[in-house]
Formats: C-alpha cells, sequence, structure tokens
C-alpha cells in the first residue's frame, strides 16, 4: 500500500476513533439518572454537541476535494453506491443531531422526566444510525484496501 494511502487511513482512524468516542459520550450522558432534569438535559445537550462538531468535521474532512472518498473513487470507482451511501449518511447524521438538539432544548426543565423517554429513544435512534454509518465506513475501507480500519 503507498505511503499516501496509510497516511489516508491514519487520518480516517483518527476520525473514527474520535466519531466512536462521541457516540460513547452521548450514550453515557443519556444513560445517567435524570434526577434534576436541569443538570441531566445540560449534560445530554453538551453530549450532542460534541457529536455534532465530530460528525461535522467527520463529514467535512471525508468529503473533502482530494480526501478520502475522492481517493477510494479515483482508485476504485466501482465503489461509487457505496461512497454515494456515506455522503448521504453525513447529510442525514446532521440532520438527526440536529433535531435532538432542537427537542432537548424545547423542553422545560421541570418536564424532563416526562420528555426523557422520547429524547432517549430518538437518540438511541441516532446511535444506531452513527454504528450503522461507522460499519458502512469499514466495509468500504476494507472493500478498497483489504484493510481492517479496526486493526492499529
Amino acid at each position: 500500500m503507498p505511503v499516501a494511502d496509510r497516511v489516508q487511513l491514519d487520518a480516517v482512524r483518527t476520525r473514527r476513533e474520535a466519531l466512536y468516542e462521541a457516540v460513547v459520550g452521548l450514550e453515557d450522558a443519556l444513560a445517567t439518572p435524570i434526577g434534576d432534569g436541569a443538570k441531566w438535559r445540560l449534560r445530554v445537550a453538551m453530549a450532542i454537541d460534541h457529536a455534532t462538531i465530530r460528525i461535522e468535521e467527520h463529514a467535512k474532512q471525508t468529503e473533502a476535494r482530494g480526501g478520502f472518498l475522492d481517493q477510494v473513487m479515483q482508485e476504485e470507482p466501482r465503489l461509487q453506491r457505496r461512497v454515494n451511501q456515506l455522503k448521504v449518511d453525513h447529510e442525514r447524521l446532521e440532520k438527526e443531531v440536529d433535531a435532538l438538539r432542537l427537542s432537548v432544548s424545547m423542553v422545560d426543565d421541570d418536564r424532563i422526566p416526562d420528555k426523557a423517554v422520547g429524547i432517549r429513544n430518538q437518540a438511541i435512534e441516532l446511535l444506531g444510525q452513527l454504528t450503522r454509518h461507522r460499519q458502512r465506513g469499514a466495509d468500504l475501507i476494507y472493500e478498497a484496501y483489504h484493510v481492517d480500519i479496526g486493526e492499529g
């Protein structure tokens, strides 16, 4: 594998790890007991903000001109459908995380206990989408380069 590919794959691996950390952080925030609604909402909102940043950075860097997806398309045009699916995922993930942020911000602190189940369910759907996206990305990398991105 050329050095440029290794550098690009290392960058992808780093972005995947950052995205995974955001997923874990959001899941942790959601799993905490509600107790004080204001405190719970703040913790969840901060985790959503972190996830938003990671999703946006991931999409921007992956889709950048000359970035990873461009490289895959140059080297393996047969993978266009998979590349396009990842781009669609990015758009969907950005919309879903924005919708989750809005849901959390629209609930009064004293109503958090009543609304937490709906917020958690909405977030669980987002977490599932993030996991599926990471899986599709790993599959694309393996298909293009015969490399397991999870390997160090």
